[in-house]
């Protein structure tokens, strides 16, 4: 689609004819007539307009158009060529719409359902934001604006000027003398900025593309963290305005809903970026490839948009990356309990170098900083957007208000409980034996084990801590599982090219966990090898943990490039291969630098509580399978009073982490509509 935005031309209510391109060679079979939905799919349109490529037949001269029965044409088309000409067709009504051509005896219709601007497509029903964005941007009544967060678009026109080193305002078509000058495709131009904002899926959104040398592929930006406003947030560690991959000739977008700062619901993120990008592709053209990038949060929501709804993003860059939230999360609670249970007359007692090995980090650190960043997630009385009312939210005086927790933010995936109408929560702790591993290796006694896993207790659906430990049913982990929540190599994201970077800084006591990418990488095994699709590469880190949480820590330009050579050519760049910066500075690459090495020994694996708990590297089972305790196994000598406590500590079994998870069923199917079907919520 090599086409200014000048050239978008508005089918109008009125009849004339068209002249039609002939059907690509070899397509002998092929209807004479046929449109095709370009923009986004054909059940998957938003906004009330639709990019449509008409494929015809040479020997019928001219083509009459139907809207809905109605009679209209455009007066010339986008563009035409072998396969076609591409129209936007506007004025669609929410719903179904059919759009017919007919050309002598020939015909085609296509039926394209449209949904609002606001949304929903498929997350399901409306989860209630509260429009926060610059109140300046706000048209229509207040409302209207409350409904569906309405605002104007603005488009502007931005040059990189030499002067200033900055992006300054210029009109469109118009480089002033003192414009940067970039090269791409072999050809120097100006560069200057299309820049777009506006409201789409109620989140405030952008895109900026270069007027001239645009190279027809899309850099889509996803933001860090993990938190549940309930609206409409900001953007974090993403800016569309970015110089490196601009004047290389990529078009940058992103919207607020894709940082997960704002919105932690992979869903929402999904379901936001193709809006954008159906917006991008109708005003500016349909992009060759789209290519993910982001940090922390933001390689979630790579990693599961590539799984569960294959075909927004065709490559991933993933820095700092965790799998997703959900299995994430039973380290983050884990961290909870036993930063409580060390507040104990008996777990006051324990060393830092046994509570190291109790939480499976590489520094004590790490659980403090889960704790103190993302606990919060799991309790409905705090985490909410400082900005909506405090009568609006969740307390005891409160019980149907705002829940801000991770499962309520997500109720749309995990369903609710009808009893209290409280989202569902997959997290379970039942068997897990903590401190397993440093019992093994005799970091800990018997009895400061037995202390452990008798005290550790649990969470309860309001984040209070209980001497109970948690338990899900078996129906909310099958669903988690079947609906995508858990990345486990569905959809076509074990057949599109990723470069996960890690950051080294597990020393620090930062989050972002070495384990974290290897384990990823376990998880989208083909046929039980490695991969080939899915590279790591290993930078040091000088423990920046706000960088970190940005995304500021590294710059993914390089990667894009990289990425956008694999998609190109769809062989593998050399310069792609795993490597790793040693300390010394040189860089290692090859297939098996992670075995033994520098790469190795210089950047080693940790872990978190599950996994020093006996769970395996891929850490997806979220409740696991139970075997019965026999006290012979732990390698350390058990007195008889030992394993009879033992056995009363834990009376329904503990966990075998070599057998699968209690429900974990592989995903149902992609692109899940969460308003229609078998996984429909209720408003």
């Amino acid at each position: 689609m090599r086409r200014s935005p000048s050239l978008i031309l508005a089918f109008t209510l009125v009849a004339v004819v068209l002249p039609i391109a002939s059907t690509p060679t070899g397509a002998a079979d092929a209807p004479a007539l046929r449109l095709v939905a370009r923009s986004t799919g054909a059940h998957l349109v938003t906004g009330g307009d639709v990019l449509v490529r008409l494929r015809g037949d040479s020997r019928a001269p001219r083509v009459r158009f139907t809207l809905n029965g109605r009679k209209f044409t455009a007066a010339a088309p986008v563009r035409s060529g072998e396969y076609g000409f591409e129209f936007l067709v506007t004025g669609l009504r929410n719903g179904p719409n059919t759009i017919g051509a007919q050309a002598g005896k020939d015909t085609a219709r296509l039926r394209v359902i449209n949904h609002p601007i606001s949304g929903p497509v498929f997350s399901g029903p409306h989860l209630p934001i509260l429009c926060t964005a610059d109140p300046g941007l706000a048209a229509g009544t207040r409302a209207r604006r409350q409904a569906t967060c309405a605002a104007k678009t603005t488009t502007e026109y931005l040059y990189r000027s030499t002067t200033t080193d900055r992006f300054e305002p210029t009109e469109q078509n118009t480089a002033p003398a003192d414009a940067a000058v970039i090269v791409v495709g072999g050809r120097e131009v100006p560069e200057v900025i299309r820049y777009e904002r506006g409201t789409i899926n109620r989140s405030p959104y952008s895109f900026a593309v270069p007027t001239q040398g645009w190279n027809h592929r899309l850099v889509y930006q996803f933001g860090g963290g993990c938190n549940v406003s309930y609206s409409q947030g900001s953007a974090l560690g993403t800016n569309v305005l970015d110089d490196a991959l601009l004047s290389k000739g990529y078009a940058v977008a992103t919207a607020n809903f894709n940082t997960f700062q704002t919105s932690c619901n992979d869903v929402i993120s999904a379901e936001t970026a193709m809006m954008v990008k159906e917006r991008f592709s109708e005003h500016v053209g349909v992009p060759r490839f789209t290519i993910g990038t982001g940090a922390s949060g933001g390689a979630i929501q790579q990693l599961m948009i590539a799984q569960n709804y294959p075909g927004i993003l065709d490559a991933l860059s993933p820095v700092i990356p965790f799998p997703d939230a959900i299995s994430t999360a039973p380290g983050v609670s884990d961290c909870g309990l036993l930063t409580h249970y060390y507040d104990s007359a008996e777990g006051s007692t324990l060393t830092d170098a046994q509570r190291i090995a109790i939480n499976g980090h590489a520094s004590k650190r790490t659980c403090e900083q889960w704790v103190s960043l993302f606990l919060n997630a799991i309790d409905p009385y705090v985490g909410c957007d400082s900005k909506i009312p405090a009568d609006q939210i969740f307390s005891d005086a409160n019980p149907r208000g705002i829940r801000c927790t991770l499962q309520d933010f997500n109720r749309n995936q995990f369903g609710v409980d009808p009893r209290t109408g409280f989202a569902h929560r997959p997290l379970d702790n039942v068997g897990v034996q903590y401190g397993l591993e440093a019992l093994r290796a005799k970091t800990i006694t018997v009895d400061e084990f037995l202390d452990l896993n008798e005290e550790v207790g649990g969470f309860d659906i309001n984040g209070k801590i209980t001497n109970r430990r948690e338990r899900a049913t078996r129906a909310e982990i099958e669903r988690a599982y079947a609906t995508g929540r858990v990345l486990s190599g569905g959809g076509n994201i074990k057949d599109i090219p990723i470069i996960m970077v890690n950051l080294y800084s597990d020393d620090f006591g930062d989050i972002h966990d070495r384990f974290r990418l290897f384990g990823i990488r376990d998880r989208l095994r083909v046929d039980g090898e490695r991969n080939p699709n899915v590279k790591i590469w290993t930078r040091p880190s000088d423990g920046d943990l706000g960088a970190a949480l940005t995304g500021d820590a590294f710059d993914p330009a390089a990667i894009i490039g990289l990425l956008d050579e694999w998609l190109t050519t769809g062989e593998e760049p050399s310069a792609a291969h795993d490597n790793c910066v040693t300390a010394e500075g040189d860089e290692i690459a090859g297939d098996d630098i992670y075995e033994t090495g520098p790469c190795h020994d210089q950047y080693p694996l940790a872990g978190d509580p599950r996994t020093a708990a006996g769970a395996p590297l891929a850490n997806h089972r979220i409740k696991c399978r139970l075997t019965p305790v026999n006290a012979k196994r732990y390698g350390v000598p058990i007195t008889s009073a030992q394993g009879t406590r033992l056995k009363r500590i834990f009376p329904d079994g503990v966990c075998n982490w070599n057998r699968r998870g209690v429900g974990q069923v592989p995903v149902a199917r992609t692109w899940i509509d969460y308003g229609h079907g078998p996984f429909a919520s209720k408003p």
